[in-house]
């Protein structure tokens, strides 16, 4: 093909297109995409030391200083690009490992962007550093970027042009985009604007609509006599924008520029598009004068265009056709092993590529088609068994979410099961309400819009003697208040207004995790949180069920020297008694021991009845109370281990018919290597024994985090688990946390075990099942969803009812 100019290529490049998307490629199974786009990344992590080996080079004629075999330095731009592919992938994978290397490698450089301040290519590693911290929170990952951006503003060379070549659109500007998100400022975000602004009005091209390179390439030509447009360069700034799009805020009005530019991109990317499915490293030029594919741009477009359709930006029945001829061509340039295969190597201008080689932005812009592909397909063209799936297990609730140490998070009455939850997108606190009786959601309340998105901001609930329940939540240690509210009685669709209790004292810090009980005798209503001041479990009480509360308290202190915070599940025994298991800090602190006391009428208590102290001396102190399992009492941590091992961690409570406390706990080996165990008072004794493997740690920084345990509040001898792992082998079952049933006997162990799989082959993990029962019905609920962490989740509550009155 050869072409005289731009009004005669359109219509030739159109004719083209319409020939390779007339042959109707077919839709990718689900499985497949995910498949291959894991076996790039497996191939990626395994060969790391080894990049120079693998490594596209240009003929020896044509190298530069920076074509060579020895590996990157990590917070260069090439490796900085793998990892913003590797962490979309993450985001699918089911499997923490991904997430646990980025995490390994951002702390191997303690979370600093590279060398040069103004270079766009150095700031690049900053987008996987800003992903982590939206997924985890941590300030540590967040303040280098921020810093390094505070002074680039404050200098005096703040307003030259600094991304003057089309690829630092994709290396800069998505890492202030999502810092001015995540900190809600908005100078990251006009500095932003300002940037791309000068970059895009010297080097777009408004004819094609398409970026020159650089400069240079402003008056240079094809073969053919068409300007020259690299495929890399465009697929840098078109993969750019739809990393960037998403955090730029729907009120701003320059949002609308980049939505329209991505569009125009868009369009010229239809129309270049080769037979093959790929589009040549020269985008106008004549494929003669490229005859091989190459996939880095290829790559870019494909996650582009998957993105656009899926969020409603491009045309799918236009543009469906292009990405699927796209990811069909892109596809069979993997190799067995993992490798991607015609990627060019590292340039700035149109050029050539080789079977054999790779690099690792290839690698990582293919991560980042094959995980939007992967959405893609699942979005539009579900797996034959997803709706068996949907219709197997009942959603009783929409944007829940929570965490284990706030209870109860949902309560029975009147026919209606009520739910607490926090979205973990939006942050907002809801109560859903499912009616039992005719099997539908009746639907849900918002009681604090937009709060914070962390599942400790769980509100948890109490039904009050009016039939009316009360709700009780607080931020995740960010305010020294708590929040409640009553709704109407028997209609709890229907809530008053919210009224706070504010603590005075001087610690800055908040309060958190909420536990409602009543205690008849007393005639009292306490609400056992853990205090800001102290970082112990303290209490307040109310006499008039939760309309008023009086009387902060220091409940339990730690032992451990240091600020520790041990940590307390709680269960009603009886109409007088709250049993409590608790541990001596905080695992990631210390190899924590599982301890149990009992409290009723302003004392402690063993389990056997004998007093331990009366409150007014003070509070329980962890050692004071019976010890049921000795953890290694160590404050010391392997490299590699984020969490003391030999430390245990509560996670759930029961009681039988006799009123003997049942005890769930999990206990931390490794990050890979979790185990669950019960202990359970018989009257004379307790016999604490391992039932389970709970799998590997739900992600890296929270390594103590598992699917967790609970108990049938009816019959604790029936346990219900979430693992990843075959419960009772430890093996690595290679899927994602699924819910297991049995029934456990005061002498069975792991050994004689006979675990039940209620989920299996599912899409999303299933994870912190509880049992709610309540006037003749029982339920079993567990979350759902895409967890990511628990400032990031976008989960479900679903579950089945397992008992129904008679």
């Amino acid at each position: 093909m050869k072409v005289l100019n731009m009004k005669k290529l359109i219509p030739l490049l159109l004719m083209m297109v319409w020939v390779s998307c007339t042959q109707k490629q077919p839709i990718p199974n689900a499985s497949d995409v995910f498949e291959i786009t894991q076996r790039v990344a497996d191939w990626q992590l395994n060969t790391w030391d080894e990049q120079g080996k693998y490594r596209a080079l240009p003929p020896d004629e044509n190298r530069k200083k920076w074509h060579h075999r020895k590996p990157y330095h990590d917070l260069e731009w090439l490796p900085a690009t793998f990892y913003t592919g590797l962490f979309q992938f993450s985001e699918i994978a089911g499997d923490n490992k991904y997430e646990d290397w980025l995490i390994e490698m951002g702390n191997k450089h303690q979370w600093k962007l590279h060398k040069r301040m103004y270079h766009a290519d150095d700031q690049a590693v900053g987008q996987f550093y800003l992903n982590m911290y939206r997924l985890t929170a941590k300030e540590y990952m967040l303040q280098p970027t921020m810093k390094q951006f505070n002074a680039m503003m404050e200098s005096e060379r703040r307003d030259e042009w600094h991304w003057h070549w089309c690829d630092a659109l994709f290396m800069a500007p998505p890492v202030w985009a999502r810092l001015s998100k995540v900190t809600s400022l908005k100078k990251y975000l006009d500095y932003m604007d300002q940037q791309y602004h000068m970059t895009y009005d010297i080097l777009w091209d408004e004819e094609v609509q398409l970026f020159f390179r650089d400069k240079s390439f402003l008056d240079k030509k094809e073969k053919n006599g068409h300007k020259v447009f690299w495929s890399r360069g465009n697929g840098w700034v078109y993969g750019g924008l739809a990393l960037m799009i998403p955090d730029l805020p729907a009120s701003w009005d320059g949002r609308h520029f980049y939505i329209d530019l991505f569009k125009k991109m868009s369009e010229t990317i239809k129309k270049t598009q080769r037979n093959d499915g790929t589009w040549s490293s020269g985008l106008l030029g004549d494929e003669n004068d490229y005859p091989n594919i190459e996939t880095s741009g290829t790559s870019f477009f494909v996650f582009g265009l998957a993105w656009g359709i899926e969020n409603g930006i491009l045309d799918k029945d236009v543009y469906e056709p292009v990405l699927l001829s796209a990811w069909s061509a892109l596809k069979n340039a993997v190799t067995d092993q993992g490798m991607v295969g015609y990627v060019q190597p590292v340039g700035a201008a149109p050029g050539c590529s080789y079977p054999e080689y790779t690099e690792l932005y290839g690698s990582g812009a293919f991560l980042a088609a094959g995980t939007e592909m992967y959405k893609y397909v699942r979005k539009f063209y579900p797996l034959p068994n997803d709706e068996k799936k949907k219709s197997q297990f009942t959603t009783f609730m929409y944007n829940g979410g929570w965490c284990w140490y706030q209870g109860p998070r949902a309560v029975i009455n009147d026919g209606k099961l009520v739910i607490g939850g926090v979205d973990g997108q939006q942050g907002d606190v809801n109560v859903g309400v499912y009616d039992l009786d005719v099997d539908s959601i009746w639907g849900k309340v918002t009681l604090h819009e937009k709060m914070q998105a962390d599942d400790h901001d769980v509100p948890a609930l109490y039904v009050r003697p009016d039939g009316r329940i009360l709700a009780v939540w607080a931020k995740h240690g960010n305010e020294k208040v708590h929040y409640y509210n009553i709704s109407a009685p028997n209609n709890y669709m229907n809530w008053g207004e919210r009224m706070e209790y504010k603590h005075v004292y001087d610690d800055k810090r908040g309060v958190t995790y909420m536990n409602l009980y009543y205690l008849k005798n007393e005639e009292r209503l306490y609400n056992l949180y853990r205090d800001g001041e102290t970082f112990n479990p303290a209490f307040i009480v109310s006499n008039d069920h939760g309309q008023t509360w009086s009387n902060r308290t220091h409940f339990i202190a730690n032992d451990v020297k240091g600020r520790q915070r041990p940590y307390c599940c709680y269960v009603q025994l009886d109409e007088n008694t709250i049993g409590i298991a608790y541990t001596d800090a905080h695992p990631r602190m210390y190899g924590n021991s599982v301890y149990y006391a009992q409290y009723k009428e302003g004392a402690f208590y063993r389990v056997d009845g004998t007093k331990i102290k009366d409150l007014k001396e003070g509070p329980l102190y962890t050692s004071e109370g019976e010890k049921i399992y000795t953890g290694s009492e160590s404050k010391e941590k392997p490299i590699g281990y984020e969490s003391v091992p030999n430390s245990g961690w509560t996670c759930a409570m029961g009681q039988d018919e006799n009123g003997y406390p049942y005890i769930g706990y999990s206990l931390y080996l490794s990050n890979s290597d979790h185990r669950y165990r019960m202990a359970s008072w018989d009257g004379k004794q307790w016999n604490d024994r391992e039932i389970a493997y709970a799998g590997k740690c739900l992600y890296y920084v929270e390594s103590s985090y598992t699917g967790l345990m609970t108990f049938d509040p009816t019959n604790p001898k029936k346990v219900y688990i979430s693992t990843d792992v075959n419960p009772s082998t430890g093996e690595d079952l290679g899927g994602r946390h699924e819910i297991y049933e049995a029934t456990i006997g005061s002498k069975d162990d792991v050994s004689t075990i006979k675990w039940k799989a209620i989920t299996s082959d599912s899409n999303y993990r299933n994870i912190r099942p509880i049992v709610v029962a309540n006037q003749g019905y029982k339920v079993l609920l567990w979350l759902h969803g895409a967890w990511n962490t628990y400032v990031n989740y976008d989960v479900c509550v679903k579950g089945m009812i397992l008992e129904r009155p008679e």
